[in-house]
């Protein structure tokens, strides 16, 4: 059965309490684990000078002319200075990360993953044709986008926020919108997650006709097999069959006898 997402605090706890901080990072579902660790990484590198900003926010004309393509993928990792937003931030990603990675998305690694590719992808295009919000670092939406999906999964589990006050599932991206607007944050960054969230949620979910067309490709299926990440997904299963084109033999030892 999927964890139910108000349990990832809980077990969280118990976790860190039984095992120590190793544990509780080794117990973390993989992609969310990796994505965590990136942004954090890439805080302790900017924090200490290590790598200076500039290479990795999202700049369309060094990516085209001077091919720094790893922009497409540094500007997702960008949380800013050790801050207050930095902490809030890391734990959206934990909460509502891994309440979808071992909650609806369990046993459904390439589903996730591909959600996420699907949703980069979508920013990136956002950013591109609207030059004018100059969204150079694309964290914050890419996080908000996980926040709305999460919300849409789990609408009616009461969350509190900071302790101060609870609210539904269901309104958890707006609660959060509209503190960043409080605190003197642009809307936009957020708005364009939730807009994105909620395209992948229309054409996976609310659309029949559109579900099968999002079902994760191939290469992501190869991609997570070869990594050995996750679950494979049923119906991926399914089609290789018990040949299925995959090298099923017995592996021997390179030198062995």
């Amino acid at each position: 059965q999927p964890e139910r997402a108000s349990s990832v605090g809980e077990r969280t706890r118990d976790t860190m309490a039984s095992g120590g901080p190793a544990e509780w990072y080794n117990s973390l579902p993989p992609i969310t684990r990796f994505f965590g660790t990136a942004c954090v990484a890439t805080t302790i590198a900017m924090e200490f000078n290590i790598v200076d900003p500039f290479y990795l926010v999202l700049d369309w004309g060094m990516v085209f002319k001077k091919f720094q393509v790893w922009r497409l993928v540094t500007c997702f990792f960008i949380i800013g200075g050790f801050s207050w937003n930095f902490l809030m931030r890391v734990i959206l990603i934990h909460n509502y990360g891994v309440g979808l990675e071992k909650g609806v998305f369990q046993f459904k690694t390439p589903e996730f993953l591909y959600m996420l590719l699907f949703g980069a992808l979508t920013l990136l295009s956002i950013s591109l044709a609207l030059p004018g919000f100059n969204l150079i670092v694309l964290n914050g939406s890419f996080v908000f986008m996980l926040l709305y999906v999460w919300s849409k999964h789990y609408p009616t589990q009461s969350v509190s926020i900071m302790g101060l006050f609870q609210v539904q599932g269901f309104y958890l991206p707006w609660a959060f919108l509209m503190i960043n607007m409080v605190l003197g944050g642009s809307p936009w960054q957020d708005l364009f997650g939730i807009l994105t969230g909620h395209f992948h949620y229309f054409l996976t979910e609310l659309n029949p006709n559109t579900r099968q067309a999002m079902e994760p490709p191939e290469f992501v299926h190869k991609f997570l097999a070869w990594t050995k990440t996750g679950h494979v997904s049923p119906a991926y299963a399914q089609r290789q069959g018990p040949a299925g084109g995959v090298f099923r033999g017995r592996g021997q030892r390179l030198g062995g006898n």
